[in-house]
């Protein structure tokens, strides 16, 4: 439903306010994994940071309080809490994931910001970083990405994380229409 802009102004506040919890957690954690991995720093840009970008859709959206983690929600952000323990560079995948999420979410955005009745500069700041600089932002990406010395088996980890990613994001969004159909 999101793909195809078909999300109310609640159910997209609703996915919004799961993102900010899984942001509080990764925001932080990448930027220790780039304090502490020069690999990570190469990679890792302030670009990346989303949980400010969040809180001002969330204020376009005049949202005023944010729901309670989700179990899939919780469950992603324990995810990223023990990667960053246990293999800080792997938190790559994750920036995977959302950096490459942009592509989609640039044509995304325009969908949901057109049936929700909203201005050009509302409420797509998470969804839409980069603006007119996504291409060039998403090559730079890539390519720095690719030039990374990274081991086989951190490489995979990598894939591995990033597939896992994927998949949260995904559980994420399905429970949010039934956590709001059992509140209503």
């Amino acid at each position: 439903r999101m793909v195809n802009g078909e999300l109310a102004r609640l159910e997209f506040a609703a996915f919004l306010g799961q993102m900010r919890h899984v942001h509080a957690a990764f925001d932080p954690a990448i930027q220790h994994a780039a304090a502490s991995d020069e690999r990570v720093a190469r990679l890792f840009d302030e670009s990346h940071l989303r949980l400010h970008r969040i809180d001002q859709d969330l204020a376009d959206l005049d949202s005023k309080s944010v729901a309670d983690p989700l179990p899939s929600t919780q469950k992603f952000v324990d995810y990223i809490g023990r990667r960053l323990e246990e293999q800080p560079a792997s938190l790559i995948g994750v920036l995977y994931v959302k950096e490459g999420a942009t592509n989609g979410n640039k044509i995304v955005s325009k969908r949901l910001q057109q049936a929700m009745e909203l201005e050009s500069d509302q409420a797509m700041r998470y969804m839409d970083p980069h603006g007119k600089d996504q291409r060039r932002n998403w090559n730079a990406f890539k390519t720095t990405l690719n030039e990374l010395d990274l081991s086989e088996q951190e490489q995979a980890d990598c894939v591995q994380v990033a597939q896992e990613t994927f998949q949260m994001v995904m559980d994420v969004s399905r429970e949010i229409p039934v956590a709001e159909a059992t509140t209503a």
